[in-house]
């Protein structure tokens, strides 16, 4: 029963260790990160979304300014969102 506890614990321990660092990571990463529009897509993609790779010139920007200029997240390729 003890050892079923403390399993339990760790788990919750790490579980919530991670979050933290994960959380962290994409805080620094924010707003300039930078992602890439394909004109006339209303959306923005990460570097390796197909997307990109078919386009013939893919206009690399920051998330902050794809996000004032009206342009979504891919569905695709998740790119961050803020």
């Amino acid at each position: 029963m003890r050892t079923a506890a403390r399993r339990s614990i760790s788990i919750i321990i790490l579980a919530l260790v991670m979050f933290l660092l994960s959380a962290e990571n994409s805080i620094q990463a924010f707003p300039f990160t930078t992602v890439y529009i394909v004109r006339p897509n209303r959306f923005y993609h990460r570097r390796s979304c197909l997307v990109v790779r078919n386009s013939g010139r893919p206009i690399a920007i920051s998330v902050a300014n794809a996000r004032e200029q009206g342009f979504y997240p891919c569905l695709r390729c998740t790119p961050p969102t803020w």
